[in-house]
């Protein structure tokens, strides 16, 4: 059988694509019950997960060596991996390995199609996974997903599960079976749900290691790209062009069928749906990671009325505090260092950072100490350069594991939780011991 996890392991490739159903999937090879037999145990399964999570360099490699390991333990046919943007709960890219690439129908389902099961329901749900056939109460032919993506494309059961870690999501996963293949099992369901904050650390560790390749990006006039209701291009700007080409890593034409691209244009559609006055609506924006590691932010935009399905994807070199929340995420700093490190950047203080976060200058500092810990910067422009602009890290290039907060395991580690504590708390109580030094 010729699949993306073959060519995975041989060539490397860190593009987010796919391959062709015809070329992907020997409906004769092989079947379910085939591969039941020496199926490794949920526990043996997640902790092999675990340890391919601190060492798989790229998020693509991850997945596919994820997914060779994910079959000793649920049998599937065809996956769908997907990277989220954790500010906008967003699709940005998309991995598949033997189903067909049907990304523009994915997308109109999981922004713009009353349906179950969808990444953001899971990502907020006690279980990170659900089968589809339980959240259709055993009809799943009522699923828009069902009919329009699956059942065209011979496949049947579905297994979905969303990758949390620290309340934010980082990705998700879609397991399918051909039509007349076994449901799939509770067990099955227990596993991805269980491995969801695992998976969701491997996301962001990939996102840290492949920054260490990124070269610094050079200023572009945003571009524009007009689609019509169905997805189809309708113009897009000569400045475009360029922005595209980067955000597949190969051609204008890959960038426009990206996953990206459709993800931010079908929940534009939703949200002017959903809303009476565009005017007042803040449409969907997403920040994007290219192959060549550089950022590109995209916004969705109305055309013509709101009735007529046709909108606008507006595509920008990302700012340094644009990419600033993803990165900060994936650094492992809580939401009171992000805050801190934002103002930081931006220029402010020890004395304005504390003024703007109403706590005191001693807390401040105590914040930069961990931040500085858990992203190995010792000075705030060093910050800046290793968050922001792509310096090579020299625990990266020696493939230094991460731990569970995404800091480097060998790097000091910060003062101590209680002092995370009492730092979230002073803000808001001010008669914190740390308060009454400002």
């Amino acid at each position: 059988m010729t699949s993306t996890l073959a060519c995975g392991r041989t060539a490397r490739h860190p593009e987010f694509a796919g391959v062709p159903w015809d070329e992907a999937v020997d409906p004769g090879e092989r079947s379910i019950t085939s591969v039941q037999r020496g199926m490794w145990a949920p526990e043996r399964l997640l902790g092999d997960l675990e340890r391919l999570a601190l060492h798989a360099p790229t998020r693509a490699e991850f997945f596919d060596e994820a997914a060779v390991r994910l079959k000793r333990g649920v049998p599937f046919d065809g996956a769908c991996w997907h990277t989220l943007d954790p500010g906008s709960d967003l699709i940005t890219q998309h991995r598949l390995q033997d189903i067909p690439d049907r990304f523009p129908i994915l997308a109109n389902n999981e922004y713009a199609v009353d349906d179950v099961n969808k990444f953001e329901q899971l990502a907020h749900a006690e279980r990170k996974a659900a089968t589809l056939t339980d959240a259709t109460a055993g009809h799943p032919e009522r699923s828009p997903r069902f009919r329009d993506l699956l059942t065209p494309a011979g496949l049947g059961p579905e297994l979905r599960s969303a990758f949390v870690a620290d309340g934010a999501t980082w990705g998700a996963l879609i397991l399918v079976r051909r039509v007349g293949q076994p449901e799939f099992e509770q067990r099955d369901v227990e596993l991805l749900s269980n491995a969801s904050a695992l998976l969701a650390r491997a996301v962001r560790r990939g996102l840290i290691a492949e920054g260490c390749e990124a070269e610094t990006p050079l200023p572009d006039a945003p571009g524009v790209v007009e689609l019509d209701a169905h997805g189809g291009l309708l113009r897009a700007s000569s400045s475009a062009e360029p922005l595209l080409a980067e955000l597949s890593g190969a051609t204008v034409e890959d960038g426009l069928r990206s996953s990206s691209i459709h993800a931010i244009a079908n929940a534009t559609r939703a949200t002017i749906a959903i809303t009476s006055h565009v005017g007042t609506t803040t449409l969907p924006r997403s920040v994007v990671k290219t192959p060549a590691g550089t950022w590109l932010v995209l916004h969705g935009g109305l055309l013509g009325a709101p009735r007529s399905g046709d909108v606008a994807v507006f595509i920008q070199r990302a700012h340094p505090t644009l990419v600033a929340p993803l990165l900060l995420k994936a650094y492992g700093l809580t939401p009171r260092e992000q805050d801190v490190t934002q103002l930081i950047l931006r220029g402010a203080t020890t004395i304005q950072a504390a003024e703007r976060l109403t706590i005191s200058p001693h807390t401040i500092g105590d914040h930069l100490k961990s931040i500085f810990d858990k992203t190995d910067a010792r000075t705030r422009g060093e910050l800046s350069a290793k968050l922001f602009f792509g310096e090579h890290l020299p625990r990266i290039q020696e493939r230094v594991p991460l731990g569970d907060d995404a800091s480097f395991i060998d790097a000091p580690r910060p003062r101590g939780r209680d002092t995370d504590r009492l730092s979230l708390r002073d803000a808001s109580d001010p008669n914190s011991p740390q308060a009454n030094h400002s």
